[in-house]
């Protein structure tokens, strides 16, 4: 069997996957014990990686789309930044301004000053 691409199979459903998982390991535990061909025990074992790697990746997927949109969402779907940049206030935060400090900048305002030549 050749090696499997992950391109390949995406378009599988899942209980197709994990049938084919099924298959891979089964014959991988038969490489390992009967003969010691080692490139057929290498691309059996990538492509049961292949299959791992697709099925979280639709996980992961269906997951985003569930909480699209939604306020909260699990850690894993957050973006991803330093802790600084997370904590860091959002345009719509910086531009609030108390009322007071809006009466106080309505009252006095910025001066502007022309220079004569």
């Amino acid at each position: 069997m050749a090696q499997l691409r992950c391109s390949d199979i995406r378009s599988k459903k899942p209980d197709e996957l994990e049938e084919q998982l099924n298959n891979l390991q089964e014959e991988l535990a038969s490489l390992k014990t009967g003969s010691k061909n080692v490139d057929k025990i290498g691309q059996v074992q990538k492509s049961i990686v292949h299959v791992h790697i697709v099925q979280n990746q639709t996980r992961k997927d269906n997951l985003r789309s569930f909480y699209q949109g939604e306020k909260y969402k699990p850690k894993d779907l957050r973006p991803k930044q330093t802790r600084a940049k997370r904590r860091e206030l959002t345009s719509k935060e910086e531009s609030n301004r108390l009322t007071k400090a809006q009466r106080k900048n309505f009252a006095f305002p910025k001066r502007t000053y022309a220079i004569k030549d």
